[in-house]
C-alpha cells in the first residue's frame, strides 16, 4: 500500500482483522518492513499490525537528506493520520527506537505504549563512527565492506557461524537499501540527543537490549531506563543488535506480556 505523505510516497502494510487494536512496528536502519515477519505472525492473532518501510528504505521514497529525527517521526504520524489511527501501540527498534523516543515526547497522546528496542537516546558520541558510513556510502554505494560491517554487528558470533539463510536475508535488505536513504538517516542519527528529554515521557515504555550487542550497548540502555519514569528494562542474553530475528521466541517473549498489559484488548 501507498501513502502520499510529508512530500514523499511511504510505502506500508496493515495485516489482521481491522477491528483488532493497531500495532505499529518500526524498522532498524538499511533494512524494511519485512523484517518484521516473524513478529507480525505472533501478533495477527490479536492485533492489527502496521508495518512501514520509513523514509528512504525499502519501497518507500528516498529524498536526498539530510533528513531531520523529528521530521522522520512525523512521518509516522502522518501515517496514522492517513490510516484514521487515532491512537496505538508502537515497537520501534536501533533507528525506530530513536523515532520512538521523539513520538514519546512530542507525540504521547497517538500512543498507549512504546517498546524500545536496541537503541539509545544519545549518538552524538560516535560521530566519528557515523561520519565514516557516510563517506563510504557516498564514495562506494551499499558495498559489500558495509554489508559485512552490519552483520557483525547486528549477529551474535554464535548466529553468524549457525544461521546462514539470516545471514543472506539481512544482507540483501542492507544491499537494497536506497544509498540516499542510509545517509540520510545516518545524518539524522549522528545529531540524535534526547537523554535531558527521557523524563518527559510518561507513557508506559519497556526497553529490551541484546545482552551482547556492540552497536546499541545494554549500558546505553540502562541510560534511557534510569531517565523513563516507571519504563521496564529486559535483555536477552548472548543475542546482538537484530535480537528480534536472531532469536524470534525469546524476544516474543519479552514483547506480547507488555503489549498484553497497557492497550485496549479489542
Amino acid at each position: 500500500m501507498k501513502a502520499h505523505i510529508n512530500g514523499f510516497t511511504m510505502n506500508y502494510e496493515v495485516s489482521g482483522n481491522a477491528s483488532a487494536p493497531p500495532v505499529l512496528l518500526h524498522h532498524p536502519l538499511a533494512t524494511n518492513l519485512s523484517i518484521w515477519d516473524e513478529l507480525t505472525a505472533a501478533l495477527l492473532p490479536t492485533y492489527r499490525v502496521i508495518r512501514l518501510d520509513a523514509r528512504g528504505h525499502g519501497a518507500s521514497d528516498a529524498p536526498k537528506g539530510p533528513y531531520e529525527m523529528r521530521s522522520l517521526a512525523s512521518d509516522v504520524v502522518a501515517l496514522l493520520d492517513h490510516l484514521g489511527i487515532e491512537k496505538t501501540r508502537y515497537l520501534g527498534l536501533s533507528m525506530g527506537g530513536f523515532v520512538g523516543q521523539i513520538l514519546g515526547i512530542e507525540h504521547a497522546a497517538r500512543f498507549h505504549s512504546l517498546m524500545l528496542v536496541s537503541t539509545s537516546s544519545n549518538m552524538t558520541g560516535a560521530k566519528e563512527i557515523w561520519d565514516t558510513r557516510i563517506k563510504t556510502v557516498s564514495a562506494d554505494g551499499m558495498s559489500k565492506a558495509v554489508i559485512d560491517g552490519s552483520m557483525q554487528r547486528w549477529l551474535a558470533p554464535e548466529a553468524l557461524k549457525t544461521k546462514p539463510q539470516l545471514v543472506a536475508r539481512l544482507g540483501k535488505m542492507v544491499a537494497d537499501t536506497p544509498p540516499a536513504g542510509f545517509i540520510g538517516w545516518c545524518q539524522a542519527i549522528v545529531a540524535f540527543n534526547v537523554t535531558s528529554q527521557l523524563k518527559g515521557i510518561k507513557l508506559p515504555v519497556r526497553i529490551v537490549a541484546g545482552g551482547i550487542d556492540p552497536a546499541t550497548t545494554p549500558e546505553m540502555m540502562q541510560v534511557m531506563h534510569r531517565e523513563i519514569p516507571g519504563s521496564e528494562y529486559a535483555e536477552v542474553p548472548g543475542t546482538a543488535h537484530m535480537l528480534h530475528v536472531e532469536e524470534p521466541a525469546k524476544f516474543h517473549a519479552e514483547v506480547l506480556p507488555f503489549m498484553a498489559k497497557h492497550g485496549p484488548k479489542s
